[in-house]
């Protein structure tokens, strides 16, 4: 084994059964790490303008970095690249657990998955190699029954999985990946992708033990990582209430979508925090991969929604998507429809935007309680989410056309109701709102994922005017509702770094700005892992790269900046609450837009990476 790495990549033809090896060298894991940045690679290699995110063409990259496998907190994490079936661009979405550190320790880089299997099947992978085996007893199954009976029959011991649910097999079109039965690769909707090619599950069974450069460093930086939980604030707080245990910071600055997005908080938000329900819900924690936060909280509730501990308590995102957003504030039910949603495989952020629009049509008499599946009304209703939900985990009536999306939802009900559509690209958005971080206006706009919280640090960076701010070049100091040129090079920057951590397959709870561990050991992990003597402008290059590969994806398929714009809802001031007034002005919005491509290099004319920046990051082999 190469230091951090094996060059040895598996690729499986699942159409006719046959697996390689891909050694691509030492080159190759330098300039791309891991994570999406591998994944990035190979969609540009193999995949054109007009490959059908549903049809065997397309690929699905599993992608942890190469000091993945370390015991390091927040070094467990593993990306999956695709083509998404929700927005017809890259997707690349992270999750922790295992299943990273098990691909490593089955003595693999990553594995690439093409074709379409002739029935439904599950790959196996170990250190044998791959094969597909026939997983049709597991058809139309939930999530926690399928992982049950793969582990009891391929064992529990340095085994993970990775599985689409019955969503998936139905080809919803924002369909998730449940790892395990905690972890969700959740945006995009690339458990459809795995129904596409009748794949439901991919096994990985591991027992090696990745070796590292400096293991003696390795082990420091485990120990000075645990040693700082302590008093570190965010940290912390996620491991005694999860991200839960942040719905009250959140909703008393205005930041917490409420009622389809028309406004920022809820009154009786306090219900949705996680320091108000663990007591009578709370069933404990499980962690990532040798990580010393747990932030992933379980729940465990009777009735009357009842919900088992088997497969995670609701995230912040869900707590709001699937509860304020849709004036849902008992815990319970939001509870039981996130279980819902993770047995189904369907993603809770998208599952409640899809919702809210549904329930405001509802609402505003332009969809009958006949046609929304027989509930007269939707806000504020826990049955109607979960009949929603059911509904579209089987393409059963409305649930049919709510499992294609955003488009096909407004061509059925009618122009009227685009209003009430609130999604950039076909996505739904998070939860957190682009009238109250201006930051995020931007990034929901031009990420080239599509919307997304976690591509870029938030606002509160540069209003920090700190050491962590200036760490990234960020400089000044301005107040959150900044729109200023200031605010746009913090969201370009800190996007490039969260970059990095993705194509390194790191936790951003432990590794991001402000967090457990400054930037400079950052450098030290990578050195630790592979011998490389690599500096900061390297890795930030690294994540630049890796930006710039989905953009020139999407450019092929057809995205420019004329496709970077918000709902017409979004530039409204908010109505009440902590954020009343609050909003990003279109001429605002169009600057910053303007003044992003320009820090990025891009082409002013449609907003993509020319020759020259291509050039520039060591992607010419892409003109």
């Amino acid at each position: 084994m190469n230091k951090g790495f094996y060059n040895r990549i598996l690729i499986v033809d699942l159409g006719t059964g046959k697996s390689e090896i891909f050694s691509p060298g030492e080159e190759f894991y330098r300039s791309y790490l891991g994570g999406g940045g591998i994944g990035a690679w190979f969609l540009l290699q193999e995949t054109g303008p007009d490959t059908d995110p549903l049809s065997p063409e397309n690929l699905l990259v599993i992608a942890p970095g190469v000091a993945t496998g370390a015991a390091v907190s927040g070094v467990s994490r593993c990306a999956v690249t695709s083509l998404s079936p929700l927005t017809n661009m890259a997707v690349d979405s992270q999750a922790g657990g295992n299943l990273g550190p098990m691909i490593k320790r089955a003595g693999y880089d990553a594995i690439v998955i093409r074709g379409r299997a002739p029935g439904l099947s599950f790959l196996l992978v170990d250190e044998a190699g791959a094969s597909v085996r026939d997983a049709e007893a597991h058809a139309g199954k939930g999530v926690i029954e399928v992982h049950r009976a793969i582990v009891s029959e391929q064992g529990e011991k340095g085994t993970s999985v990775m599985q689409c649910g019955p969503a998936g097999e139905r080809l919803v079109r924002f369909a998730n990946i449940m790892a395990d039965t905690c972890d969700a690769f959740g945006r995009g909707g690339m458990g459809a992708v795995m129904g596409s090619k009748n794949l439901r599950a991919v096994v990985v069974k591991g027992s090696g033990e990745p070796a590292f450069a400096d293991p003696g460093g390795m082990k420091s930086l485990a120990k000075s990582g645990a040693s700082r939980l302590s008093g570190s604030g965010f940290p912390e707080t996620l491991k005694k209430f999860g991200t839960p245990g942040v719905v009250k910071f959140q909703a008393e600055a205005g930041n917490f979508a409420t009622h389809n997005y028309s406004r920022g908080w809820h009154p009786d938000y306090m219900k949705l925090h996680g320091e108000t329900y663990e007591p009578s819900m709370g069933a404990g924690s499980a962690t990532c991969f040798a990580c010393v936060v747990g932030c992933r909280k379980r729940v465990k509730i009777g009735g009357p929604y009842s919900v088992s501990d088997g497969l995670g308590g609701p995230e912040f995102e869900t707590l709001g998507m699937l509860g304020a957003n849709l004036d849902i504030t008992d815990p319970a039910a939001v509870a039981a429809a996130n279980e819902l949603c993770n047995n189904m495989g369907i993603d809770t952020i998208t599952m409640g935007s899809i919702a809210g629009y549904v329930f405001e049509c509802l609402e505003e008499g332009m969809i009958t309680p006949e046609q929304a599946g027989g509930f007269a009304r939707g806000f504020g209703n826990p049955d109607a989410l979960l009949g929603l939900v059911r509904a579209t985990a089987a393409r059963e009536g409305i649930g049919d056309i709510c499992a294609d999306g955003f488009a096909a939802l407004v061509s059925y009900f009618g122009e009227r109701t685009r209003p009430f559509a609130v999604h950039v690209k076909g996505a739904g958005l998070p939860v957190h709102m682009p009238q109250v971080k201006p930051s995020l206006s931007l990034m929901y706009a031009v990420c080239p994922i599509g919307p997304d919280h976690m591509s870029s640090e938030h606002d509160w960076l540069l209003a920090s005017g700190s050491e962590v701010a200036r760490g990234l070049a960020i400089t000044g100091q301005e107040d959150n509702p900044s729109t200023s040129l200031n605010k746009v090079r913090m969201t370009a920057y800190s996007q490039m770094f969260y970059s990095l951590l993705d194509s390194l397959s790191l936790c951003m709870f432990v590794w991001g700005p402000g967090s457990l561990y400054p930037y400079r050991e950052l450098e030290d992990l990578v050195s630790f892992a592979t011998g490389w003597e690599v500096t900061l402008w390297e890795l930030m290059k690294a994540g630049e790269r890796r930006i710039n590969m989905f953009r020139l994806i999407n450019a092929r398929r057809g995205f420019g900046k004329e496709h970077d714009g918000l709902p017409d809802r979004l530039f409204s001031p908010l109505p009440d609450g902590p954020s009343a007034g609050r909003h990003v002005g279109e001429e605002d919005f169009d600057r910053m837009k303007e003044e992003y491509y320009s820090i990025m290099g891009w082409e002013r004319e449609t907003g993509n990476p020319g020759a020259g920046k291509l050039r520039e990051l060591g992607l010419d082999w892409a003109l």
